[in-house]
């Protein structure tokens, strides 16, 4: 014989605890999701920061080898056609292509003779060539 009782435990969850927990569960996603938001935002700053810095540094060397800046970013990987550059020339920067900055845009490099810096070096942010000004991330920004 089989005893069934009334009130025994019953397996599952109701509606209601269903609904409360996906609502706590969007709480805390809109309560840690700008934050997340914001901090990606930051590491990729960054990253333009860190890679441009790397640049600067192969230009440096570049500078320091062969006496002059280079014309483009290319120069730091693409071996110079003149016989007196290509004695000194090395390889800049490890990759066969220049990196471009975290929003897969190329990075911006501009030679400035007669300016406060000999060359502006910048990502545009991730608004990319729509972005203003104020948006871009500079190498000489600290």
């Amino acid at each position: 014989m089989i005893n069934i009782q009334k009130g025994c435990a019953r397996a599952g969850f109701t509606l209601m605890e269903i609904l409360i927990a996906v609502m706590i569960i969007g709480l805390v996603g809109a309560m840690v999701g700008p934050y997340a938001v914001n901090a990606y935002k930051d590491a990729q700053k960054r990253t333009a920061k860190s890679s441009m810095r790397s640049l600067k540094d192969a230009i440096s060397m570049y500078q320091m080898h062969l006496g002059h800046l280079p014309q483009s970013l290319k120069d730091l990987i693409k071996e110079p056609k003149d016989e007196r550059d290509k004695k000194k020339w090395q390889k800049y920067i490890e990759k066969d292509e220049v990196p471009e900055d975290p929003w897969n845009n190329s990075f911006v490099y501009k030679l400035t003779p007669g300016g406060k810096h000999p060359y502006d070096l910048y990502s545009r942010g991730s608004n990319g060539s729509d972005a203003p000004k104020e948006e871009w991330i500079s190498v000489w920004d600290e």
